[in-house]
């Protein structure tokens, strides 16, 4: 094993092998591939290994500056399985440096069976992790192992055909180059979710009253949350992951739920406008031009997955209430949106 507090030697003397551990989920890779990149500028001769769930691994190989990404079994049983054999396949290896952002149980787990020279600490509590966004949170982990730096956004990689397959979809539904506010309708939980119908209502605000067009971004499963509509353009379940960034990038705004969309416009430096409800802001939302808005029902934000009461406290957010805070915020957002 190894040390857990020892400062790191002078990045210019070393060519560590460094262990990275976010297993996942789709957003917090995104916001993890940042303290990637942050490792990469201190260490530039470094070989970064990360450790990540084995279904993230076809999205997100070759993405980030990561060296190698190996996938993991995350459910149940099967996941202390596969760390164990992920161990025995490092049985030979000493890693310099290992920084483990996912900081739970699992981790812990994993890095007992490895062998490494320094690591970062454990924050299990609270006060140690932290109120405020992920990045602040990262930093503090990094601190232990004497890297007093917080990362500056995600950093993805991406190519060609991630621009090509996003413009064939736009043309092939008729966009006419309006500029695009895009809309992210879905959530992993349904607590998590403003109505479809509340997202319908916003569109007809904003196109009634601009120059614009709404385009619908969502994974493959979550068409359900689309609609059609004049200067729509619905490509939930069209887009690859990262066609699906660069959508967002095109955009002069996103409206999003607390998912993963987010992250995305945070890597891309999109303006987005963010919908609360059982969740809080505190460590998503970025700096920036990021604006949050929270259920006004009392109980909100219970940081539940479930609601005893059965209401869909998101709801309780008003479309008209959006465009008003898109229109207060029209200046940091950069687009001039009509009364």
């Amino acid at each position: 094993m190894g040390s857990e507090h020892r400062p790191l030697t002078e990045p210019s003397e070393i060519k560590p092998e460094i262990l990275f551990v976010r297993f996942s989920s789709f957003g917090d890779i995104i916001l993890a591939s940042g303290v990637v990149a942050l490792l990469k500028n201190i260490y530039p001769n470094s070989n970064i290994t990360w450790v990540m769930g084995k279904e993230f691994v076809p999205v997100f190989e070759g993405r980030t500056l990561a060296d190698r990404i190996v996938g993991i079994d995350r459910a149940g049983f099967k996941g202390y399985i596969s760390m164990l054999n992920l161990a025995n396949q490092f049985r030979n290896k000493i890693f310099d440096i290992v920084v483990d952002i996912q900081d739970n149980r699992r981790s812990a787990f994993l890095l007992k069976m490895l062998k490494y020279k320094v690591r970062t600490k454990s924050m299990p509590s609270l006060e140690e992790r932290g109120d405020d966004h992920a990045y602040f949170h990262f930093s503090r982990i990094l601190k232990s192992i004497g890297i007093n730096k917080i990362p500056d956004k995600p950093h993805l990689l991406f190519n060609n055909q991630d621009k090509k397959i996003l413009e064939e979809n736009l043309h092939s539904l008729g966009y006419k180059g309006e500029p695009l506010v895009v809309f992210a309708t879905s959530a992993s939980q349904p607590l998590k979710r403003w109505s479809v119908e509340h997202f319908k209502t916003l569109a007809k605000i904003i196109i009634s009253k601009n120059n614009v067009a709404i385009a619908l971004v969502g994974a493959k499963g979550e068409e359900r949350f689309g609609f059609e509509g004049e200067r729509i353009y619905n490509l939930i379940g069209k887009l690859p992951y990262f066609s699906s960034i660069l959508l967002i990038k095109k955009a002069i705004l996103l409206v999003t739920n607390d998912s993963s969309p987010l992250h995305m416009a945070f890597s891309v430096d999109t303006p987005a406008v963010v919908l609360y409800g059982p969740t809080r802001p505190n460590w998503s939302l970025p700096q920036g031009p990021y604006f949050a808005i929270q259920s006004p029902m009392d109980c909100s934000p219970c940081m539940k997955k479930r609601c005893s009461k059965g209401i869909s406290c998101l709801d309780e957010i008003q479309p008209q209430n959006v465009y008003n805070v898109i229109l207060k915020n029209k200046e940091r957002i950069g687009f001039e949106f009509s009364v």
